[in-house]
């Protein structure tokens, strides 16, 4: 796993090498408002658990070990630079038998007051900016350890030029995930893909990306989870790779800590921040529910005025009956 931590950490070493800005539309699409996620350095393509799978890949829900399964998210973003954004998210997954599940995932993105200013500063006009996707996916098991899944995604935006338009389209997601017993049931290797945004030509943020993972449960029922992901948008070459890592300790499946890095170059986005996180888990018979918060603490030439400086997320969670 040393090997792992290692790729991610390199990254950084790239943190000065700065090209042509490439920008796409419908935001909503690659911001993920998981606190455990974002705790792990926005990592989940392998990683991800339950619902949370909804964000990163929904292959993953087919696995899981709930009837039903639901969780809300609030993230302020960018609070180094906007006061009034912020990231709202809701999920539900139901499973429909021991090897498959559907998911309803929604996520809104409230860019807050634009003001288009003249060259003396005065104000022209001042706009509400809104952006939301709507997610319906289905997963399924076609072997005893590996999925795949499908999900459809309505998406909406207002959009500015002379004067603001509302723009509304579809795409969709395709998703894999596979899991290897390293030995008994307490070390697993985890591998997933994802090819993500796939729609008409209106400048979406279309990608595919590929994550690994490392899980072990030792003798005491404490848990370790180490977690890579790569990801790179189709129109770009791969100078536009953005990486990111993450570990997670579980202390007798209640107790989490969290830490993770993301790494970008500056004109992709310059998603360059370590993250923290915390989360707790709590039992009433088969039910149980959770509490997840993260912290970012961004690094680099520009962490003084990084957008990205004291942002924070929290994801609250519930679990409804068990297979087990």
């Amino acid at each position: 796993m040393r090997r792992l931590i290692y790729i991610v950490l390199i990254g950084v070493c790239f943190d000065n090498v700065v090209g042509q800005p490439l920008v796409t539309r419908f935001p909503s699409l690659t911001v993920k408002a998981s606190s455990r996620g974002m705790g792990m350095g926005e990592t989940g393509i392998a990683s991800s658990m339950g619902n949370q799978s909804l964000l990163y890949n929904p292959a993953i829900i087919a696995f899981t070990q709930h009837f039903h399964q639901a969780s809300i998210s609030y993230m302020p973003w960018l609070m180094g630079i906007s006061k009034d954004t912020r990231m709202l998210g809701a999920n539900y997954v139901a499973s429909l038998s021991e090897t498959s599940a559907l998911g309803i995932n929604l996520n809104y993105l409230d860019m807050g007051q634009i003001d288009l200013r003249d060259d003396n500063g005065a104000t022209l006009a001042s706009y509400k900016s809104r952006d939301f996707n709507l997610g319906a996916a289905y997963a399924l098991q076609v072997a005893t350890d590996h999925a795949l899944s499908v999900q459809l995604k309505f998406i909406g935006q207002n959009q500015f030029g002379p004067s603001p338009v509302n723009v509304y389209s579809v795409c969709s997601d395709l998703g894999y995930y596979g899991r290897i017993n390293l030995g008994g049931t307490m070390r697993t290797l985890h591998l997933g893909a994802t090819l993500s945004n796939v729609g008409p030509n209106i400048n979406l943020p279309t990608s595919t990306s590929i994550g690994i993972a490392y899980s072990t449960v030792t003798a005491s029922s404490n848990q370790w989870t180490v977690a890579l992901d790569a990801t790179r948008l189709l129109k770009d070459d791969w100078k536009g790779l953005r990486l990111t890592g993450g570990v997670e300790y579980g202390f007798d499946e209640q107790f989490y800590l969290r830490g993770g890095i993301s790494w970008e170059r500056a004109d992709r986005g310059s998603r360059k921040y370590f993250s923290l996180g915390v989360g707790y888990k709590g039992f009433v018979n088969d039910q149980s529910w959770g509490l997840d918060v993260q912290y970012l603490v961004p690094y680099g030439s520009s962490m003084n005025g990084s957008p990205y400086q004291h942002g924070f997320g929290l994801t609250l969670s519930i679990n409804i009956g068990s297979f087990q």
